[in-house]
């Protein structure tokens, strides 16, 4: 197990407490929450391993034996809806021997393939699961283990899961309490928008982006940029049209709203009116704004009326992560003429916008290296950050709190 020094986190969480005053007094995180090995490790152990992660949307395993192969926090898994149509979350670690039960052997599907199988086979030495974990075949072991009773020892582990709105959740820590009971301002929000009913549409993953999990949140929840880093592109939801959600310590997001310049606008159309439908259900009030969302620690979701998006990080290190962009539609837009062509267009508007903002994140990751890095003063139009700042040390407190207990 990595060390963890509780020493120096301590001194980092202590130089933080001016960054949960009021907006018009905080100031940023220090330097070395962003750019430490050794605060990430802390961080790990603080948050990472105790809430919950979200890895995927329901639909995106939409027929039995559908199986998504995902590496969360280096632990690889599997998403899997099995014969019943229920959707489990599994190891996919052989039992047998380690070997994962997908890769590492040249045939290998791409990373995030959905797959579709009765039966789990681990390409090293054969053997057989069942889509519920369970061990169905080993072969040549009769000589030293019957198969019957290797059965009744033997499955795949499977990793606590929940589902909120479609979205899958999984956590490592067993004490945790539901996830829904810290997403509960978010029930009636999403109730509008049927998530779960929602069918992804556009997949895009990144590996190796270089820069710290705060900083994605950081930036899709501060509106301050984007009539800078994303001039003519982001005309659409101006940033004084922002209005920013209370936040209570124990709530598991943060979430602020900005309106349309238009009636009918949309984010990524460069006509700036929507092609495809609303999403039925969703209020007049809904259908004026786009919704931004963290679900902590590592979602962003921007939800608008025609489509929702759904970013999954994983981070990897401190200056390190991955990311698996999810656009989900409605069923009505999947049958809108000419689908294909309006959702290919309305990501390369998006990846514009995700590409400008690499750039920023990356600048501000080195330059977080310097020994002139600021601890920043905030716009009104920043006001999100210090409840981010908000949960992040409240997560921090709680594991130190607990260290010292031990």
């Amino acid at each position: 197990m990595t060390h963890i020094d509780f020493t120096f986190a301590r001194d980092i969480v202590e130089r933080s407490a001016s960054c949960i005053r009021e907006v018009r007094e905080a100031e940023i995180l220090p330097a070395e929450a962003y750019v430490s090995e050794q605060f990430w490790e802390f961080e790990k152990h603080a948050i990472f391993t105790r809430e919950w992660l979200c890895i995927g949307h329901v639909n995106e395993v939409p027929k039995p034996g559908d199986h998504l192969p995902l590496v969360v926090m280096d632990e690889p898994v599997m998403i899997i809806r099995d014969e019943e149509g229920v959707v489990r979350v599994l190891s996919s670690i052989c039992q047998h021997r380690g070997h994962p039960l997908v890769g590492g052997v040249t045939e290998a599907p791409p990373a995030g393939t959905c797959l579709n199988a009765q039966r789990l086979v681990c390409p090293y030495h054969n053997w057989v699961y069942g889509l519920d974990g369970r061990l169905v075949g080993a072969p040549s072991m009769k000589e030293t283990t019957p198969v019957s009773e290797l059965r009744r020892h033997i499955r795949l582990p499977e990793i606590r899961s929940e589902i909120f709105h479609g979205l899958i959740f999984i956590n490592f820590d067993s004490n945790a309490a539901p996830v829904a009971k810290s997403l509960a301002k978010l029930d009636k929000e999403f109730g509008g928008y049927g998530l779960e009913r929602l069918i992804p549409g556009h997949v895009f993953s990144q590996e190796g982006l270089k820069w710290n999990w705060k900083l994605h949140h950081e930036n899709a929840l501060e509106p301050y940029h984007t009539d800078y880093v994303h001039r003519n592109y982001h005309n659409a939801v101006p940033a004084d049209l922002t209005r920013f959600s209370d936040f209570e310590v124990g709530d598991g997001h943060i979430m602020r709203t900005t309106g349309f310049a238009a009636d009918d606008g949309d984010l990524f159309e460069q006509s700036g009116k929507r092609r495809l439908p609303d999403i039925d259900g969703l209020s007049a009030e809904q259908r004026s704004r786009v919704l931004f969302v963290s679900m902590m620690p590592n979602v962003v979701a921007v939800l608008q009326p025609s489509f929702v998006t759904m970013t999954i990080l994983n981070p990897t290190s401190a200056g390190q992560l991955n990311s698996r962009r999810l656009n989900l539609y409605s069923p009505a837009a999947a049958a809108t003429p000419e689908f294909d062509r309006i959702r290919q267009e309305q990501f390369e508007q998006m990846k514009v916008i995700i590409m400008q903002d690499q750039v920023t994140q990356e600048a501000l990751q080195v330059a977080y290296h310097s020994r002139f890095a600021p601890r920043g003063r905030l716009s009104y139009l920043e006001t999100a950050i210090t409840q981010l700042n908000h949960w992040v040390v409240d997560k921090y407190r709680r594991a130190l709190a607990e260290s010292q207990a031990a």
